[in-house]
């Protein structure tokens, strides 16, 4: 396999291993599940009272892709990167509403949809802590065409494993949505399950990936 380290111009838990996004994320799928608060709902958070960073998106090393694969991961890390500094995306994880009505999220470590936002605009993993304010990305890309797997990763290392069988067909946004799940899981946060689809890496990851396929597609705007 040929080993790719990717500059800055480029890119414009369970405790031992975690099978995440176990069914592809698509279509109506991540919209059902990125429930949020509306601006009239009695339980609406206004954005503009968390302080929020700059979360830059850095691939550390890809390792197993093809050249067309490295266009689309730099196109995810691109919507990705965009995303996430946005003033929707910061709205609708503040304002998230898991399965039961309320604005928090399933598997939340104790800590409040503000919190766990500052944790992911801090950019700082479990295993990199002197990395503030950026995404590192890690990935090797297997294939395993019998699996459901999209991807997994675990607690104790950086890299997260890509499945070819789903990547191949993915477009940036699904990627972006799919790896803003893994690396979810690099700062702390994790799912009891594989149904637990409003915890912090599923909803995140949905939320993700709604906003970068209507950004790609050229009917959102974001904000700064």
């Amino acid at each position: 396999m040929t080993k790719w380290i990717l500059p800055l111009a480029l890119l414009v838990s369970a405790a031992s291993y975690a099978d995440c996004m176990s069914q592809p994320m698509e279509g109506s799928e991540s919209h059902d599940n990125a429930k949020v608060f509306d601006s009239h709902e009695r339980n609406y958070r206004e954005p503009a009272l968390t302080e929020t960073g700059h979360l830059s998106v850095k691939g550390m090393q890809i390792t197993g892709f093809d050249k067309n694969g490295l266009i689309k991961i730099q196109s995810a890390f691109n919507l990705m990167e965009s995303v996430s500094n946005s003033l929707e995306f910061k709205d609708r994880v503040i304002n998230f509403k898991n399965d039961k009505g309320q604005r928090a999220f399933a598997s939340n470590n104790g800590l409040t949809n503000e919190q766990i936002y500052a944790i992911y605009m801090s950019g700082k993993e479990t295993l990199q802590q002197n990395t503030p304010g950026e995404m590192n990305f890690f990935l090797k890309q297997y294939n395993r065409w019998w699996s459901k797997v999209i991807g997994y990763t675990s607690a104790d290392v950086n890299l997260i494993n890509v499945n070819y069988k789903f990547f191949k067909n993915y477009r940036p946004s699904d990627v972006a949505g799919n790896l803003t799940h893994e690396w979810t899981h690099k700062i702390g946060f994790d799912h009891a399950s594989a149904a637990e689809h409003d915890s912090a890496p599923y909803a995140i990851g949905y939320i993700m990936d709604e906003l970068a396929e209507a950004v790609a597609a050229g009917k959102l705007e974001l904000h700064y």
